[in-house]
Order: C-alpha cells, then structure tokens, then sequence
C-alpha cells in the first residue's frame, strides 16, 4: 500500500504524470446526470421493460415467474406473518421451503409500492419488472461509480458504466434478477475505496479517508448480500479479500493512526454484514439438514459449466451477433449459464488498457491477472485440466463454494476486471485529447478541439454499449382460467412439472392457498413421487395419493395440458372414485373431499 498525504502524481503509462485534478462538474450534479443517463440508457436498449409490467416478463416464461411468485411471497408473508417467511404456500408448506433457492429478499421496498402482497399475478409481474429495471439502472450506475472511485476520470468511468452494465451475458441472465442484480457490488466497492482515501490510480491518501462513505459501503453490502448467494457467496470472499489487503497494506505502513469514525465505520459494518449474512443462512442449514440429498452434486458443474466458446457469444436478440453467432449457439447444452461474453469491444479496449493506462503500471498488471484468474474460474469444469486446479478446488475445500453449480455467473468479475482496464485506458485517451490536469485544476480547452476531442471519446463508449444492444424479449403471462382465491385449499394444479410449476405457483398469488404444486432450485424426493403418482389422474391411485397428502381439490387446465401425460384427461370418467367433477370451460375442477 502506498501511502500519501497529498494527491500524487498519476502513471500516464508514457513515463509522464499528472496530479489528481478537481472535478470539473460538482459531484451531486455529475451523479445527477449519470442517473438520467443510466435510465435513458435502459429504457432505450430495453424497449419492453416498463411497456407492460402487469403482463410480461423479460427472457422466458420459466425462472422469471418464480421470481415474480417469490417477490410477492415474501411482502405478504411480511405484512401478515413474519415468521412465516422462510414457508411459503407452495411445496405443501413443506419447512423452509423459500430456502431451496436463492432469494432476493432486498427487493421488498418494491414488493410493498406495487402491492404484490396481495395483488396477485399482475401486481407481482410488476414487482419484478420494475426490479429487473433498477438492477439495470444500478448496474450502470455502479460501473460508473467505482472506476470513478478508483480514479478514472468521466470518459473512463463511462466506459466502465457501458461495460459493466450493458454486458452481453446479462441479456441470457435477465431472467435471473438474483444474478443480473450487480449494481450493489459496484457500490460497495466504490465506497469502501472511496471512504477509505484509496484509488487505483493514487493509492492511499491518508488526508482523504471518509469514515461516511465507509459506512455507506457497508449498509450497502448488506443489502446486496440479501439479494441471493448466486453472487452473493463470491462477493464476501470478495470482501474479504479487500479487506485482508488493506490490513496487510495498513500494517506494511507502519500502522499509521487511523480516524476513529473510519475504525468503527469498518468495525460495525463488518460485524452487521456477517451477522446479515449469518442470519441468511440459517433457513439454508436447516434444508440441508432435513434434506441431505439437496446439497449440489459435483455432477452438476459438468452440465453447467461453459465452454471457452461461450466467452465469445452474445444473445441471439443481438443486433449484430445475433445470427452470425447463430449455429455456435445451437450447440451449447445450456444457452441461458453459457453464453457468457463480457464483450468484444470491452476486451480489446481492456487488453490496450493494459499497455496505456492512467492506472499505474503494477496495478494494471495486477488488475489483468486477476482477470484472467476469473476467466479461468468461470469456465468451471471446461477451464484446463477439467477445473482440477482452479474451480474444483475452490468447489471442493472453500466453505458455501459448493453451492455454486453454474461457474459461468462469475463472469461478473470478468467484466468488472474488464471494464476497469478499458476505462484505465480510455481516460488515459481522454487525457490525450482534452487536456491533462496541470497543479490539481483541469487545463481549459475550447473552440474544435474540444468538440473533436468529445466526439472522439464518445466513439469507445458507444461501441461498448452496442456491442449486444437490443435486449432480452418479452413474454406475456397467461392469467389463471379462474379465481383461484375461491378454490378450497389445499389444491393442486395439472399439469404439473419442474418448469411449469412456476407458472402454477404465480397463479396461487391470487389468495395464497396451500399448494401441493412447487418447484425450485432443490426438488425434494416426495415432491417428484407425487407428480408421478397424478400422471394417471384421474384413478384411484392418483386420487389416493393426493388425499394423502392433504389435498381438497385439483385443478386441470386443457390449455396446458396438450402433449402431457394429461393430455386426455379432462373427459375421463369420475365414477367410483368419490370425487366430484366441475367442468369450466379450460378449467375442470375436482373436489377430492
């Protein structure tokens, strides 16, 4: 760590250097402009994300349903039963059954405005629609936030907003709000920096520590963290990396007197990040121990871990990837984990930020290799030697690491390690073309240099951004074909399967009956044999087992159930059984009793 009691000169990569300049913009102004932009920027390059919040969902019809279910769940378990939380009406209300997945607790200051508590399907889309756009706004924000921390100037700063924030391999993710939800990351880190008086470019400014900011970078570590482990698990190592650092490097300078606000900032921040973290985990355990079989098999990476290729591919909404990256895609197993392209024009923008640089030297060299120790990480199983000695081994032995079977989401830190490369880079360009700071105030430039120099720098921002412009397709949502709040719970719907049980599970919004339908990232053992067991439905097995485990009245939808094992049944004869048969048009309701 190098110490610093006054701005020190800055490695221009070219031998000169150059003080840390004032910003030229008031800061709260600058933040003020970068917010319009990022939302400018979402609604352009997402056309249909607030087109139809009550009827759409972005990607596919799957995980986003779950989400939105999840998202209401939790503002009605929390505006009528706390304790209820971690159990939802799905699975049976099997125990802690919210916890078989990851989940986006953070959200609920959404939940609650949209009224998803109780507003059923429509009220819970928007919830996750409206989400899903500020993750991509804070996405945006958060890029720009932290280069600027770590002392790029705004041209750079808005290279890194492009490239972390519009990533093509956020397109695939969308229907994963816990994963595309990053904009937290960005800021705490920012803060942390920034609160603390350390810059990538300066390093440690010991006249500039801000125990606020600090703090802040704290507070906002905890929120992000309640937004689900998929990045989660990663970010506190993260974490906990930086922070080992900065102990080394505080020790490395001789311990100097530190602020109290700065020690206690860390110290209480710190403390109620793990004690946020620890209480999250807590439902996690008991799963584990009820159901030993829900932990992640190692099988599984195999099947989810992306190959090199996948670095390289973009959406096939890309306007310009999208069909001459075509047949690579077709033969990937699992698109949405393995199209994981941080973006072509980010990372040739990042390899030059590794040569011309406003990051010193050592730093930038650093800042490559862990990048590249990402990549490798992200590619899981697919990396060298079968991930034996990189994603494997931290699987194997780093604790909570084995809950993470799709290695590709650490493409995160690719981009983030990309994109503060390219920013390096082009604020050394902007430095070039506008002018470099002479005795801490910006050199004053006018008439057409300035204009050209503008101009000139506004070319890497945009192909960053138009590397995979077009974002992910929307979807509409099929309402239930009937009021689900007047069918005698508990109750199941048919057909019923991994994938369509979101669907099923966001129609029971409507009421919150008890529903013997679930699905999530952890499928229990009884749930699979009951599926099986209705296949035949309706017979005397079927309706056996479903009054042995509780359930007052199934559902069958027609429209739903062509090419299933249900396909037919919906005019098979009741006689005998005991139960009684309502025909509604596309809903055929059974009362078992």
């Amino acid at each position: 760590m190098t110490v610093r009691t006054s701005a020190p000169p800055g490695d221009t990569g070219t031998g000169t250097v150059a003080p840390r300049p004032r910003p030229a913009v008031p800061a709260l102004l600058e933040g003020l402009l970068v917010l319009v932009a990022a939302v400018v920027t979402v609604l352009k390059n997402d056309a249909g994300v607030l087109e139809n919040v009550t009827g759409t969902v972005a990607g596919n019809l799957g995980d986003p349903l779950y989400f939105a279910w999840q998202l209401a769940w939790v503002a009605h378990a929390v505006t009528t039963d706390p304790g209820s939380l971690w159990t939802t009406n799905a699975f049976s209300r099997a125990p802690d059954n919210l916890a078989y997945t990851d989940t986006i607790l953070g959200y609920l200051p959404i939940d609650l405005a949209t009224g998803a508590a109780d507003g059923g399907q429509g009220a819970a889309l928007a919830a996750l629609n409206i989400a899903g756009f500020l993750a991509a706004v804070l996405a945006l924000c958060g890029g720009y936030a932290l280069a600027r921390a770590l002392g790029a100037g705004p041209a750079g700063s808005l290279v890194a907003a492009a490239g972390f924030g519009l990533a093509p391999w956020r397109i695939e993710q969308v229907i994963h709000l816990n994963v595309v939800s990053t904009g937290g990351i960005a800021f705490t880190l920012a803060l942390l920096c920034y609160g603390h008086g350390w810059s990538l470019r300066y390093g440690w400014e010991r006249d500039a520590m801000r125990p606020w900011a600090v703090a802040a970078g704290w507070a906002v570590a905890c929120w992000q963290i309640t937004l689900g482990f998929a990045t989660g698990i990663v970010f506190g190592y993260v974490l906990a990396g930086v922070c080992l650092l900065w102990a080394l490097g505080w020790l490395r300078a001789r311990r100097p007197q530190l602020p109290r606000g700065l020690v206690v900032a860390d110290a209480v921040g710190a403390g109620a990040f793990l004690a946020v973290t620890l209480l999250l985990i807590r439902p996690y355990l008991r799963v584990l121990a009820a159901n030993p079989g829900a932990r992640r098999s190692e099988a599984m990476l195999g099947l989810f871990s992306p190959p090199p290729s996948g670095l390289d591919l973009a959406s096939a909404t890309s306007w310009f990837w999208g069909d001459r990256q075509a047949a690579d895609r077709a033969k990937l197993f699992w698109p949405p984990e393995m199209i994981i392209s941080p973006g072509h024009v980010l990372a040739v923008l990042a390899v030059l930020g590794l040569v011309v640089s406003v990051w010193p030297l050592r730093r930038r060299l650093l800042l490559g290799l862990a990048t590249a120790v990402a990549t490798v990480l992200t590619l899981g199983t697919q990396a060298p030697g079968g991930g034996t000695w990189s994603y494997l081994l931290l699987y194997r032995y780093l604790p909570g690491w084995d809950a993470l079977r799709t290695p590709g989401r650490l493409v995160l830190w690719v981009t983030l390690g990309l994109a503060l490369l390219a920013a390096g880079f082009v604020g050394r360009l902007a430095e070039l073309l506008l002018g470099r700071a002479a005795d801490r105030e910006v050199r004053p430039i006018s008439g057409p240099r300035a204009v050209a120099g503008v101009l000139a720098l506004a070319v890497p921002v945009l192909l960053v951004g138009a590397d995979d412009w077009g974002g992910p397709l929307h979807w509409p949502v099929a309402q239930a074909p009937l009021a689900v709040r007047a069918v005698p719970a508990p109750l199941m719907f048919l057909p019923t399967d991994l994938v369509g049980d979101y669907h099923l599970m966001l129609w029971s919004t409507d009421g919150w009956p008890t529903l013997a339908n679930g699905s999530s990232g952890f499928d229990p053992p009884w749930q699979a044999q009951l599926r099986k067991a209705v296949k035949t439905f309706p017979d005397a097995g079927s309706v056996a087992a479903l009054r042995a485990r509780g359930v007052r009245t199934v559902v069958l939808v027609r429209s739903r159930a062509a090419g299933s094992a249900w396909e037919g049944a919906a005019d098979k004869p009741v006689t005998g059984l005991g139960i009684e048969r309502l025909d509604l048009g596309d809903a055929v309701v059974y009362r078992l009793g």
